[in-house]
């Protein structure tokens, strides 16, 4: 009788014991956990939590590390917002290098663009003039410029640079290049361009030809030299002594968005650019009232090529 009660416990407990275990193991199933991580959260004690791998940065990882990025358009869900303020994405800005050349990306132009260009410079007189009033006035312009002016006033030509104009090339002796053959031309652009790297170490990708006299002999030998050949689209004729109104009449007939103006900072009518120092104030306030915003030319082209 004994030995029946013992074997009838025995096997009750067994069966106690098989029925709590799997209730422990439906248990797990309906929280979501399968058994093995059940028994490895056990594992580890309340003092010492489990390992994380560190999470490298988001911004050196390129987004790789499973986190948005900074200024990623990934939407936080409802009720999660942490309060941490996202960090403001990058601007593109185009930052002018030793000759005015934009780098970086570039942004698609807005509104109307408009470029100042001054021709024949370095001088003492006038160049000085010129660049005080662009810096009042917050302007960026293009200066063409002479290379026997470069060996006299490179203290200017390193202004201009400095205050973030960009340069180009206008010949080394201010020679009507049509009426010259190929290598005189080609001496031209390559004498200036070394004067210029000379001074400020680095030569120029921009040219314009005195006089604005171009044929397909002068264009040939300038694309040779790999120079981009730049015109103008409004002449103010300052060079001619023209009155201050008239030149204001030229511009409000001419300026258009794209446009690139004419003047000069050196030479002009009995060597006075008198009218040019008066008129610029002026032409800048007209245009900054019609909407433009002044650039230089490598930044022209560069919008352009964006648009």
């Amino acid at each position: 009788m004994r030995r029946r009660r013992r074997l009838r416990l025995t096997v009750v407990s067994v069966v106690m014991l098989l029925i709590f275990a799997g209730y422990t193991i439906k248990t797990a199933w309906i929280g979501g956990e399968s058994p093995q991580t059940a028994v490895a959260e056990e594992v580890h004690s309340p003092t010492t939590p489990p390992q994380v791998p560190p999470v490298e940065n988001a911004s050196m990882t390129g987004g790789q590390s499973g986190l948005p990025a900074p200024g990623s358009s990934v939407a936080a869900k409802p009720g999660k917002e942490d309060g941490t303020p996202k960090p403001a994405a990058p601007k593109e800005t185009a930052k002018p290098n030793e000759a005015g050349k934009p780098t970086g990306p570039v942004k698609k132009p807005e509104g109307k663009q408009i470029a100042l260009t001054f021709d024949d410079g370095p001088d003492k007189t006038y160049t000085p003039q010129v660049l005080d009033i662009l810096k009042e006035h917050d302007v960026k312009a293009t200066f063409f410029v002479v290379g026997i002016q470069i060996a006299k006033y490179g203290d200017v030509l390193k202004r201009i640079q400095k205050e973030g104009h960009a340069i180009g090339n206008h010949s080394y002796h201010h020679a009507k290049l049509t009426e010259c053959n190929p290598d005189q031309i080609a001496e031209e652009i390559a004498k200036t361009d070394e004067a210029l790297r000379k001074v400020l170490g680095s030569g120029t990708d921009l040219f314009r030809a005195p006089y604005g006299a171009t044929n397909e002999k002068v264009k040939k030998t300038v694309a040779a030299s790999k120079q981009e050949l730049i015109h103008w689209t409004v002449d103010t004729k300052d060079w001619a002594g023209t009155p201050p109104e008239q030149i204001m009449e030229i511009v409000k007939e001419h300026a258009k968005p794209g446009g690139i103006i004419l003047m000069h900072s050196f030479g002009g009518k009995n060597g006075k650019l008198d009218n040019t120092v008066e008129v610029l104030p002026q032409m800048i306030d007209y245009l900054k009232q019609k909407g433009y915003t002044f650039v230089t030319v490598p930044e022209l082209l560069a919008g352009k090529e964006a648009a």
